[in-house]
């Protein structure tokens, strides 16, 4: 084993032997990721408080009744649910609807045969009263 000179002040001498392990205390830092991720989708049920978005930046917006942290995280402030809306040309904003709202919004209109069905009864109906009206 070999010693090599040091200056005065160094305590312990360094050996060649273990000269290549004396910087592997810096190896092995590694922190768990943020967590950065949509937590609650579009057509969910959101609490007030609730966390919608975790994320760096404004990748996403606050629209009606959320709003933004300070570290960019989008918040619920009513019961409701969850929509994902375009906000110009390249953007997207989050918002929360109560259900009332969204019930109104989101009626099934009936189709073109239903129409069609509808309409052939209302005349059928017609005919029977008028049939009716022209025996008596």
């Amino acid at each position: 084993m070999y010693i090599i000179p040091q200056p005065a002040f160094v305590r312990f001498p360094l050996t060649v032997q273990n000269a290549h392990r004396s910087r592997g205390h810096e190896n092995g830092r590694d922190s768990r990721g943020q967590r950065l991720s949509v937590k609650i989708f579009g057509d969910q049920a959101a609490k007030p408080g609730s966390i919608i978005v975790r994320q760096r930046g404004t990748k996403l917006n606050a629209g009606k009744n959320v709003v933004l942290g300070k570290d960019h995280t989008i918040f619920s402030l009513i019961d409701g649910l969850v929509k994902f809306e375009k906000f110009g040309p390249d953007r997207k904003k989050v918002s929360v609807y109560t259900l009332y709202i969204h019930e109104k919004y989101s009626q099934r209109t009936p189709t073109v045969t239903e129409k069609r069905d509808y309409f052939r009864l209302r005349e059928r109906m017609k005919a029977t009263m008028e049939g009716c009206n022209l025996n008596h």
